[in-house]
């Protein structure tokens, strides 16, 4: 085996097939079709660019800065769009890894119960990971696989993420509103003897959701943070393992910035200014 990587790239001929530089750079007609110019669509992403606190560290900026010009890129490849989408969405589990590291910079109690008897160790977060898929868990933290899954709840239960951020990627509100009534309300509806699971209609379920009091149905509503906690990881996990090719619009792109922006400044927020008083 060779150690080491190789940094070179092999020098063929030309087969004529080859695209330019003028061919590379010309707008996709379907970017055309929005009556945006290269400038307009960077405006919208550059603004929300300009909120993000010196705080948040280089490697999540940098980041950052990639899911934009690939957005920007969408401008001559329109499928640009959604892998700055999935860019994006990425980098919020990578800051929540690096805030999540940040918290826990001591060793980790860790608890584990093995043929009837309980377990407990120490160990630095380097280890963590591993120890996890050895079914150890943290004490309080049950939940905690270090899933993206299980990151975003860390975030929301720890307050550093409120109940009510707003969700501005419309394929993730879509996607709960879609599966809300014929899966989620569906499975909790079969477990309260509201519904029979083995003969329910989806018109038995909207029936049913129907004729529940308005109070009883917030009762089953989730909250934003649920939501994003249900949803993102799922959308992730579908761009990153595809059963067909995902096109996005630019606003879909636009949305999972704004979602990555503001939860970056909400992870590393600016402190709070004071106006010193001058004693003259």
């Amino acid at each position: 085996m060779i150690d080491g990587y190789d940094l070179t790239f092999p020098r063929r001929p030309p087969t004529g097939r080859e695209r330019g530089l003028s061919d590379l750079s010309q707008p996709d007609e379907r970017s055309v079709g929005y009556g945006l110019d290269v400038e307009s669509l960077q405006a919208p992403f550059l603004e929300l660019e300009a909120h993000l606190p010196q705080h948040v560290p280089k490697q999540v900026r940098t980041r950052i800065v990639v899911a934009r010009d690939l957005a920007v890129y969408g401008y001559f490849c329109y499928e640009f769009h959604a892998v700055s989408t999935f860019w994006s969405i990425s980098c919020i589990e990578m800051a929540l890894k690096r805030k999540f590291a940040e918290s826990h910079q001591e060793s980790i109690s860790l608890k584990r119960r093995k043929d009837g008897v309980e377990d407990t160790c120490n160990v630095p977060l380097a280890q963590l990971e591993k120890r996890l898929r050895e079914k150890w868990r943290i004490p309080g933290m049950k939940y905690f696989d270090f899933s993206f899954r299980a990151l975003l709840t860390w975030a929301f239960q720890t307050n550093l993420l409120p109940d009510d951020l707003h969700i501005p990627l419309q394929e993730i509100v879509h996607t709960f509103n879609n599966r809300f009534l014929p899966e989620i309300f569906f499975e909790q509806a079969v477990k309260e003897g509201l519904l029979d699971q083995s003969s329910a209609r989806l018109i038995d379920v909207q029936l049913c959701w129907a004729s529940l009091p308005e109070k009883r149905r917030k009762h089953y509503q989730y909250k934003p943070s649920e939501v994003l906690i249900e949803e993102l990881p799922r959308f992730r996990n579908e761009m990153a393992h595809p059963r067909w090719n995902l096109v996005t619009p630019p606003r879909s792109a636009l949305g999972a910035y704004e979602l990555l922006i503001d939860i970056a400044r909400r992870l590393w927020p600016d402190p709070p200014t004071h106006d010193v008083e001058s004693n003259t």
